[in-house]
């Protein structure tokens, strides 16, 4: 009698095991393709978050600490025509007081930001690539997903941030500018920059283009059919451009 062999089933594949938040934020830096993929299937993003909160509020301390907030008051209200003309007509005394409160207000917004400025800034950004990747690429995602790129895709500004820290305990007080405090930048570098030059100067560093470009790699990563990398960073740098050409043109009109 023909005995008939029953196959056994082939064992299912073992599930890959979860890579933790903080393998990610190396990932994102050292091999973002790879990190990127496991990222929009998984978008958990508040480590990443907490991480970058703490770099900023450690930044923003640093800065609110060592800064001549008063020098850059001034610097301030002289770049400022509109500004330059009231005080103007300002006694010596009230000039002075008018330094001092400016200089107090503008150390605890330092403070703030370091706090909450990076949930409100990735919340505008994530807006405005998942509105663009949708309208101009197409891409099936969610906000959420989006979101998550975006976060990470912004940890080398956070690494910016980061180095400032010991840069800026290191340096004069009166040659800490809180806006620029890394030279990064061409803005930073050249110094002396006013007007609405120091809008496009400011948004060409380093950092910035490394997180423009890993923006682009996470949208691709999140759906590569309806977005292939080229196009992706097409979008992105559109994007980019767009929103440096608007604030150029606004700080040239308040110039």
């Amino acid at each position: 009698m023909a005995t008939t062999t029953v196959g056994m089933p082939d064992p299912a594949p073992e599930p890959q095991a979860a890579v933790n938040s903080f393998a990610r934020i190396v990932g994102v830096i050292l091999s973002p393709s790879k990190a990127f993929a496991d990222i929009v299937k998984r978008p958990a993003w508040l480590v990443a978050m907490i991480v970058m909160i703490l770099i900023s509020l450690g930044l923003s301390i640093t800065l609110a600490q060592r800064a001549d907030w008063v020098q850059v008051s001034k610097d301030q209200i002289a770049k400022s025509k509109f500004a330059s003309r009231q005080f103007d007509q300002m006694t010596e005394q009230q000039k002075a007081q008018a330094f001092e409160q400016t200089a107090h207000r503008s150390k605890i917004i330092r403070e703030v930001r370091g706090v909450i400025g990076w949930p409100l800034l990735l919340l505008f950004v994530s807006a405005i690539y998942f509105g663009a990747f949708k309208l101009l690429g197409g891409i099936r995602t969610n906000f959420a997903t989006a979101f998550a790129v975006c976060t990470f895709a912004h940890l080398p500004v956070a690494i910016r941030e980061l180095l400032a820290i010991p840069v800026n305990l290191l340096r004069d007080p009166s040659l800490i500018d809180p806006e620029n405090f890394l030279a990064s930048n061409p803005a930073a570098v050249i110094g002396d920059v006013s007007g609405w030059s120091a809008v496009p100067l400011t948004a060409l560093d380093i950092f910035s283009l490394w997180s423009l470009a890993l923006v682009a790699i996470g949208f691709s990563a999140a759906d590569p059919k309806k977005v292939p990398l080229g196009k992706s960073f097409g979008i992105a740098f559109s994007v980019w451009g767009s929103i440096m050409l608007f604030f150029t043109m606004v700080a040239w009109v308040l110039s």
